[in-house]
């Protein structure tokens, strides 16, 4: 079920992924666009308000010519007319615009141009004589609003650090946080994801490097390590230790009780022994101590230490489980780095630790200082 678990939500994971891509796409879409829609809702302004000018320009000189009796009454009222069209139509046009009402009194500015050049249709309209002081006047008004939709359209409007521009980039830094958002939602799913591999590396790797029982390191791991030493010729020795009488345990109080005896074994191995190096399990009640560096004196009090502490018999379920530890060591040295007759020797000096009962470390050197010994092998 954990599996189960861990695979669904493993998936979960890993399609947020594609779907986070789709969210920066979509939001990058809408950047782009927003970006393209407020370009030409600002270059249609600019237009609007140039072609106005332009409109009021000729308005202007037609006017100046009506006066001049170089136009007539028909040529100004058409043109007249131009420019209420072109009002007009500005006004609408802009209405589409949403940072207009971010540039200051514009809109007031129209409002005040509309109603101006509304005031001067009557006087077509009931085709009352236009006097020369009455359009001089008009025309001079006309001119100070070309001046004020001038000014706005140069220092508002086109201007880089005016106010629609502000709102113009406004709009788009809005439109951007859903990409900002994205990225970062992005990042914390891939370092999420980052993070579990690392974790299920870690885990696949513990599971291959420690034994699943004691927490040791394993035999696989071990034998790597002795290998790698070797390739190095690097000063080191081994220990074998063997639990005696390990097998009565199981039978006498059942595997329950055997498990539990190596597990304490294994946090008294932890606390002691890799002080000086590594300990792993590499078979049922089988310990392997591997030694970069140490003189046998060293050695030896950190296995007495291991010794006096098993000298109190481990309890299981109210019950006392006599313990005691058999241990045999090789120098690789001794032994010409060699991994094979390292373990052979080092396994040889164990069993011979177990026969003769020692309390001791016994090196594989002092086997053949003894002639009973050595015939006892034999």
């Amino acid at each position: 079920m954990l599996k189960i678990t861990r695979h669904v939500r493993a998936i979960y994971q890993w399609s947020l992924v594609p779907l986070t891509l789709v969210l920066i796409y979509v939001s990058a879409l809408h950047v782009v666009s927003t970006f393209f829609a407020l370009e030409k809702y600002r270059h249609e302004t600019i237009w609007s308000l140039e072609y106005l000018n332009r409109e009021i320009d000729s308005t202007i000189h037609e006017s100046r010519l009506y006066l001049a009796n170089a136009s007539t009454r028909h040529q100004l009222h058409s043109q007249y007319q131009a420019l209420r069209n072109r009002l007009l139509i500005v006004r609408s046009n802009l209405t589409q615009d949403p940072n207009l009402s971010s540039v200051p009194n514009l809109d007031l500015m129209l409002h005040e141009l509309e109603r101006y050049v509304q005031s001067i249709n009557e006087d077509f309209i009931n085709g009352k004589d236009l006097t020369a002081a009455h359009l001089k006047l008009w025309i001079s008004s006309l001119e100070q609003h070309r001046e004020n939709i001038s000014y706005c359209l140069i220092n508002n409007i086109s201007a880089s650090k005016g106010d629609y521009t502000r709102a113009f980039w406004q709009d788009l830094l809005n439109a951007l946080w859903l990409v900002g958002l994205a990225i970062l939602s992005l990042l914390i799913i891939v370092g999420q994801l980052i993070y579990v591999l690392i974790q299920e590396q870690n885990r696949q790797r513990n599971q291959i490097e420690k034994d699943s029982l004691t927490g040791l390191y394993s035999r696989q791991f071990m034998m790597n390590k002795l290998n790698e030493f070797c390739q190095k010729k690097s000063d080191f020795c081994i220990v074998f230790l063997d639990l005696n009488k390990f097998k009565s345990i199981n039978d006498n109080y059942g595997h329950p009780a055997g498990d539990q005896l190596l597990i304490q074994i294994a946090h008294h191995f932890k606390s002691s022994l890799e002080k000086l190096g590594s300990v792993g399990r590499i078979g049922g009640d089988e310990f392997l101590w591997l030694i970069p560096y140490a003189s046998p004196t060293e050695i030896n009090e950190h296995y007495q230490q291991i010794v006096h502490n098993l000298s109190t018999p481990l309890r299981f379920n109210d019950q006392q489980l006599p313990t005691s530890l058999s241990a045999g060591a090789v120098s690789a040295a001794a032994c010409n780095y060699n991994p094979s007759l390292i373990l052979e020797y080092g396994d040889t000096a164990m069993y011979w630790a177990k026969t003769t009962h020692s309390s001791s470390i016994v090196w594989y050197g002092e086997i053949h200082q003894s002639k009973t010994l050595a015939a006892s092998i034999g």
